[in-house]
């Protein structure tokens, strides 16, 4: 069985480069373990025509040709017997809508067995790529536009998915633990409020990177998923070309030092974190290459195996609306906060309040080698801090950004502090702006939740 990894050929063709999955790794190596059935495929997911741009209200234009590539990456894992195997897919896009995600997954289903929890869409959040998520929006040409590249998506994803799955083949996995510095905290705070946007050095980030290795028969690298959390924005809202910021240059550098594997980059907790310094193509390239260098030095050893059994859990968090205020408090309301507006509209139009929003997780864990957790929409770094205290760190890799992006999910700490992400916070999207009104704290909430889906097994040893 084979691997395929996409290529651009001219005129706009894919060829896949075959890469057998199989066997153990090679020197320096991890422990050997019972081998588990994996494949990786990768697409080049690159619009071929303008397109509205994700991110930055500022920019109202489409897209001005592309500076770098786009691509989406599927790793596939486990056999189809019990469970069925299990796919993470990594794309680098804003935020592939929840109803195209489904459409990819339906289409799959029709081939193979693989369960929803078994399915994991990793976001990286990127601000240089396409709109999905604003397409309702749209009209005409510019509409017109990306719901052509919206279907071929759904297909190359199909596809791509699909070719990670015939790919399985016996291969050994094994993880190692690294850091990267770029990321930094961009809350600036003034008195213990927000006050803006900047580059806070001494405030709470996530500088790890955790890297999961896959090797054929001959230690042979063939992929490598690495994590990292910080928001994919090195390019702001004046740049109007189509690029993968620093997340897309690592996969190329990593990709171009070993060839024949395939890179996926996830993204962590990093809702409250952006790359320092920012603003051009080559600080992305300084980023991308920092964390290939990362990605070199791991790679040299050592590493500790993963086997399976892979087990998948997930819960669908109900997080109940406030009752609603006054309709002249609300009006009031309405005239600073966004989901005060909704409520207003709502209630003007005579349609009933929402009564609850949902909020979806899933963990995967591998035996009691590895924990991994999938977190959807922005999450900030105190979730990953605080899983990190609570849990085994050294086997826990946090995806966020997983399968939706909508809102942020913000904590304690920034409720306290307010400004821009808890005002676009889930939190405030149910309590119309009243963020200290939700009690239980969704902090808690979803902490409680991905620790109670963990074997015991995966406690921090008591100190």
């Amino acid at each position: 069985m084979v691997g395929f990894k996409a290529l651009r050929l001219s005129g706009g063709k894919l060829a896949f480069v075959a890469a057998f999955l199989v066997g153990d790794v090679g020197s320096p190596a991890a422990t050997a373990v019972e081998p588990m059935l994996a494949g990786v495929a990768k697409v080049d997911v690159t619009p071929q025509e303008p397109v509205r741009m994700y991110g930055y209200a500022a920019r109202k234009t489409e897209s001005e040709g592309v500076a770098g590539r786009l691509y989406a990456s599927a790793l596939a894992l486990g056999g189809d017997d019990g469970e069925g195997p299990a796919v993470l897919l990594a794309v680098d896009c804003g935020a592939v809508p929840s109803d195209l995600a489904a459409e990819v997954l339906r289409r799959v289903q029709a081939k193979v067995p693989l369960k929803p929890e078994r399915f994991m869409l990793c976001n990286s959040h990127n601000h240089s790529g396409p709109n999905l998520k604003g397409m309702k929006s749209l009209e005409g040409e510019e509409l017109d536009r990306l719901t052509r590249y919206a279907a071929e998506l759904t297909r190359q994803l199909e596809q791509v998915v699909l070719q990670a799955l015939s790919a399985r083949a016996p291969a050994q996995l094994a993880i190692a633990h690294g850091s990267v510095g770029f990321a930094a905290n961009r809350r600036v705070l003034k008195e213990g409020k927000w006050a803006g946007f900047g580059a806070v050095l001494d405030a709470p980030v996530d500088h790890s990177l955790p890297l999961l290795r896959i090797t054929d028969l001959n230690g042979k690298l063939l992929a490598v998923a690495v994590n990292y959390a910080c928001h994919n924005t090195t390019l702001r809202g004046n740049f109007k070309q189509i690029h993968g910021d620093w997340a897309g240059c690592a996969q190329e550098y990593i990709e171009a030092e070993h060839p024949g594997a395939v890179a996926l980059i996830t993204i962590g907790c990093g809702a409250d974190a952006d790359p320092r310094p920012h603003s051009t193509v080559e600080l992305c390239q300084q980023h991308g290459r920092a964390m290939a260098d990362e990605v070199k030095r791991l790679l040299a050893g050592p590493f500790r195996s993963i086997s399976g059994p892979l087990a998948a859990r997930t819960a669908v968090l109900q997080v109940a609306y406030d009752s609603p205020p006054p309709m002249d408090e609300l009006r009031e309301m309405a005239k600073r906060s966004y989901p005060a507006q909704r409520l207003l509209k709502t209630l003007e139009d005579g349609d009933p309040p929402p009564v609850s929003a949902t909020y979806p997780l899933t963990t995967w864990t591998f035996g009691s080698d590895l924990a991994m957790v999938f977190l959807s929409h922005e999450v900030v770094v105190d979730y990953a801090l605080r899983l990190k205290r609570d849990l085994d760190a050294d086997r826990l890799w946090i995806n966020a950004y997983s399968n939706d992006v909508s809102t942020y999910i913000v904590s304690q700490r920034l409720l306290g502090e307010g400004g821009y992400e808890v005002n676009n916070s889930l939190s405030a999207l149910v309590t119309y702006g009243r963020t200290e009104r939700l009690q239980p704290p969704l902090e808690d909430r979803i902490v409680e939740a991905v620790k109670a889906q963990l074997p015991a097994s995966f406690q921090a040893a008591k100190k």
